[in-house]
This record gives structure tokens, C-alpha cells and sequence, in this order.
């Protein structure tokens, strides 16, 4: 018989060991939230090697189901980072199945099975590893009507015998997590779709693509998108280019610019439409230093040629003439677009002390239009911001501390290095609970916004070399899957990961101890914080997935006492 159990989400089903944690029974959450749990499952009594079977979920809730695919991790070490796991499968890639489908007879020589009709993945028990599926009730955040629910999980033989089954209470709140107020971009990398599945950048094949893609990001709590305006100067070698990725037209005649904004439009129509509500343009200056002009192409007469690049000094008369015109026409499109206060402007990726002269130069020529405009960039070193060129700075969470408490509108960002000692991050070898435990973080200290750099690159360093996320889940990096949430399928879908709605259960955590704060003021909320972290750092973390479900557990008590 095969041996089913329901687990939290933060409790891994690692193949080769029994899951390390307490079963789960129930589960509290608010009318419009999503709540993950697993079902993990062997044969523990070696009554069988193998046994084929199929499930049946009986619920009155919305109910999304997944299987949950492993991924080699060939490399764990990475200076710093604690504890340090051993190499291994890793449960990551979601591969959506259909709940209760259709069933259908199939006749072999002696006998009868049942299979579920159109299934991509039939499942399969073993008796010397351990699987899980993913289940996700309320994955759309639609409202559900307060009360209390069953789901029940039956696995059956293909002959139609019963082999397991197991249940969850469901008790749904009466009250709605407020909006997201946190803005939450992950560089969104066009090249690399275009590359992975062999269509040509910015056709209908690939924006139909890149739809799944952003309806993926926005379902695990993504609101602001980057925008290419021109190429993304990021992590691109020196004088070294990536795939053109331009969606403004741009065009010099008679000695002056104009631009059509046309495809931009259908670019952030299409995001609109997936639930996108902010945008981020690209950078309008290079990478670590601002020194010169991202890769831009103009078209002059009959003939599209590079104008500006790495040879374009930044604060040259040319370019500043074209940039200074061109957001000057960009602020129109996004006014008549709606869009006013809602794009985030970049000057340059990453500046340092030794940047700061650059930086500023930079700023200086276009800050009269920026004026009023959101606009920061991710920075480790509050030299930029001191020196009075960045009002809202993204500082890495590795040095947040340098900037907390001087600055009332502050982000905040993590790279894959940034997993020393108990600090959150997304990477594979990461733990669960410090995954989530940035939603807390980030409510604790009003941080406005996050940023990451890496929704789907499979690029490697300085953009060099392709990699499958499948089988190489580094991507030549040091930290497995720090470069990407999604993994890319053949059928040009977006496979969710474990990683991202982890990650975006930590989003709603906010939410959470938003609603906490309005029913019982901020200080009860931080309170509450405070009885089972301790006075909160951003190098702090649970030391177990328990000690993260007794907080989320304690918030729920809460709220719920306010609320009778």
C-alpha cells in the first residue's frame, strides 16, 4: 500500500528522506488568499516496488494541482552560506495536472485500467524514494465564502482500488487580505525566450509566450515589470553586447529625433492585461559606473545603425541630446498611456564609491525631467545615495542596514551571494522558511519595494553560454537557481517553482500582518514579530520550518480574536 501524507509547504520532500516534520491537519487562511500544502507519498511496507495510480481531490474549494519535479544540484557550497546541504535532487518545477479529470478504460490482453484522460503525467508510487504533489487551494485569489471546508485526497490503483486517503480541514476567514502595496519586480529577460524557444523577438508566437510567462509572475505577487525600452545594459561583458531587445523605435532626420512607441504599447497592454500594474524601464546608462550609453539603435535615411554603445561617452552632447528628447516624448506616451507615477526609472546598475563622480555626471543631465518620477537603482554602498543622486535607493539586503533609519523611501534586493549565516534568499540550497521569512522582513522595516534580477535568465555569467535550468540549475553561477523562478517548457508555458510560491507566500505574509496592523495597530503586529524572531535583522532567519509555521500560526490566532 502506499503510504500518503499531508506536509505544510515549508516541510521539503527530499527523495531520499522522510520528510522531517509534523503531519498537517488543517489550515487557516483569508477569504481571497492562496494556501499551499503537499501530499507526499511511498510505498513504506515493500509490499510492492512500484504501483501505478491516479487521485481524486473532493472539495468544495478551488483547487490547482502540481507535481512536483526534481532538479540536480551538482554544487551546495557557497562561502558563508549555512547550513550547508548536501548535493542532491532538489523538488522545485511544478508541472500542472488537471484536477479530477476525466477518466477513461484501457483494455490490455487480460484486464482493464483506468487512466486520467490527456494526463501529461501519469503517477507512480515507489518503495524507495519519496514524491509529493503540490496543491494549491484558491491559487487565483478569487473570494470565497467564509467557513469551513474538507478536502479530501483519494489515491487509487488503475484498477480502481482505493489505496490511501487523506484530509484537511480548511477554515476560511471572512475577511480579505488587503492589496499588495509592496511593488515587486524580477528582471524580466526577453532574450533569453527568444533564444530558448527559437522564434523571433517581439512576433505574435513570442509575445503569446511571454504571456504565459508574465501571468506566471503575477499570480506569486509580481506588480511592476522591466521594460525595454532600448537593450537592458546588465550583465553584459565590457564592449560586449547581448541580443538587441528594443521596443522603441527610434529614427534622426533633418538634425532631430523622433520615436513610436507603438510596440511599447502592445509590450505593457499585454502586461496590463495579465494584472501588471507598474512598470520599470531599462537603464538609461551602463552597468557599474554609468560611463557610457546602453546599445541603441536609430534608424537615419533607409539604414538602422547602432548610435550609441560602449563607445558612447555618457555624458556626451550626442546622447544627452537624444536621451533628454526622448523622455521628454517617453513622459507624454506614459501620461496619454495612464501611466503617470507608475514607471520606475533607472540611471545605472549597481554603483559603488568609486562611481559616485560617474553616477552623479550622469543624473545630473536628465534629473530636471525625472523630477517627481519614481527613480532608483540597486546599490551596496549609500555613497550614491549620501551624495544626493538617488532618492530611492534598492539596497542589497547584505548591507541594508547601512541605509535603515536614513531613508523613508527604501527597497531592497538580494543576489545569490547574499546567503550568509541566516539570511533569506530563493537559491535551491536555501531553506524554505528563510525563503518566506523576507516578507517579514520587509513589512518589519516598511521596506517600499523589491527588486531581483532574475525571473527567467538561463544565460550565465556576463551573459555567456545558454543553460538548461533542468539539468544544470546554477547556470554557471555559484547558487542554484538564483538567475530564475520559472522553468521554461517546451510548449512554450512557464513551469512554476517550489522556490516562487514560497516566495510569494512570503508576499502575502505582508499582506497578512498588514491586515494584523489595521484590526490591531502596528505595534501588536510587531509584537507578534518580535515574540518569535526576536528583535528583527535582515541576517536573521528561523532556524526550522516549525518555528516559521508557529509564527504564521500565532498571526492567525490574532486576527482571528480581533475579528469575534
Amino acid at each position: 500500500m502506499i503510504d500518503a501524507r499531508l506536509y505544510h509547504s515549508l516541510i521539503p520532500v527530499n527523495p531520499e528522506t522522510e520528510p522531517d516534520g509534523e503531519t498537517l491537519t488543517k489550515a487557516v487562511l483569508c477569504n481571497n488568499q492562496p494556501y499551499s500544502f503537499q501530499l507526499a507519498y511511498k510505498i513504506t511496507d515493500f509490499s510492492a516496488d512500484n504501483i501505478d495510480f491516479y487521485i481524486r481531490i473532493e472539495s468544495e474549494l478551488p483547487i490547482s494541482l502540481y507535481y512536483v519535479n526534481c532538479v540536480p544540484m551538482l554544487h551546495t557550497v557557497y562561502s558563508g552560506c549555512k547550513p550547508q546541504v548536501p548535493i542532491g535532487l532538489c523538488p522545485d518545477i511544478l508541472i500542472p495536472k488537471q484536477t479530477n479529470p476525466r477518466l477513461k478504460k484501457v483494455a490490455n490482453w487480460d484486464n482493464i485500467r483506468t487512466f486520467e484522460d490527456g494526463e501529461r503525467i501519469a503517477l507512480n508510487a515507489f518503495c524507495d524514494s519519496w514524491q509529493s504533489l503540490w496543491i494549491c487551494i484558491n491559487e487565483n485569489s478569487q473570494i470565497i465564502k467564509e467557513g469551513n471546508y474538507g478536502v479530501k485526497i483519494k489515491l487509487y490503483s488503475l484498477f480502481d482500488v482505493e489505496l490511501a486517503c487523506t484530509e484537511l480541514e480548511a477554515e476560511v476567514l471572512g475577511v480579505k487580505l488587503p492589496r499588495q502595496r509592496l511593488m515587486y519586480t524580477n528582471w524580466f529577460h526577453n532574450d533569453c525566450l527568444a533564444d530558448y524557444y527559437g522564434v523571433e523577438l517581439f512576433s505574435e508566437k513570442y509575445f503569446t509566450i511571454m504571456e504565459d510567462y508574465v501571468k506566471k509572475a503575477v499570480i506569486n505577487g509580481m506588480n511592476m515589470i522591466l521594460v525595454p525600452a532600448f537593450t537592458p545594459p546588465l550583465d553584459t561583458p565590457l564592449n560586449g553586447e547581448r541580443m538587441t531587445v528594443q521596443l522603441v523605435k527610434a529614427e534622426y532626420r533633418n538634425g532631430s529625433y523622433s520615436f513610436d512607441f507603438s510596440l511599447m504599447k502592445k509590450y505593457i497592454d499585454i502586461c496590463k492585461r495579465c494584472g501588471i500594474k507598474y512598470f520599470e524601464h531599462s537603464h538609461f546608462f551602463t552597468q557599474w559606473g554609468a560611463r557610457s550609453a546602453p546599445k541603441i539603435i536609430v534608424k537615419t535615411g533607409d539604414k538602422e545603425i547602432k548610435m550609441f554603445g560602449w563607445k558612447t561617452k555618457a555624458t556626451g552632447e550626442k546622447y544627452v541630446t537624444f536621451l533628454r528628447r526622448y523622455i521628454t516624448e517617453l513622459k507624454r506616451f506614459l501620461a496619454a498611456e495612464g501611466l503617470n507615477g507608475k514607471m520606475l526609472f533607472h540611471i545605472s546598475d549597481e554603483p559603488g564609491k568609486e562611481h559616485i563622480e560617474s553616477y552623479g555626471a550622469a543624473k545630473k543631465e536628465i534629473a530636471d525631467l525625472l523630477e517627481g518620477e519614481m527613480c532608483g537603482d540597486a546599490m551596496f554602498d549609500t555613497g550614491v545615495y549620501e551624495a544626493g543622486y538617488c532618492d530611492m535607493p534598492i539596497a542589497m539586503t547584505a548591507f541594508i542596514h547601512r541605509f535603515i533609519g536614513k531613508c523613508e523611501n527604501l527597497w531592497a534586493y538580494y543576489i545569490g551571494s547574499n546567503c550568509q549565516n541566516s539570511m533569506s534568499n530563493r537559491l535551491l540550497q536555501v531553506s524554505r522558511e528563510r525563503n518566506r521569512m523576507l516578507g517579514v522582513q520587509l513589512y518589519y522595516y516598511k521596506i517600499k519595494g523589491f527588486l531581483q534580477w532574475g525571473y527567467n535568465n538561463y544565460y550565465g555569467q556576463l551573459s555567456q553560454g545558454f543553460y538548461e535550468p533542468y539539468f544544470n540549475p546554477c547556470c554557471g553561477w555559484s547558487g542554484c537557481g538564483s538567475s530564475y523562478m520559472v522553468y521554461p517548457d517546451r510548449t512554450g508555458k512557464a513551469l512554476q517553482s517550489v522556490r516562487q510560491k514560497v516566495f510569494g507566500d512570503g508576499l502575502n505574509d505582508i499582506r497578512l500582518l498588514s491586515l494584523l496592523e489595521k484590526l490591531k495597530g502596528r505595534k501588536a503586529a510587531n509584537a507578534v514579530i518580535e515574540k518569535h524572531f526576536g528583535k528583527l535583522t535582515f541576517n536573521d532567519g528561523p532556524d526550522t520550518a516549525k518555528m516559521y509555521i508557529d509564527f504564521i500560526n500565532d498571526v492567525y490566532i490574532n486576527i482571528k480574536n480581533s475579528l469575534d
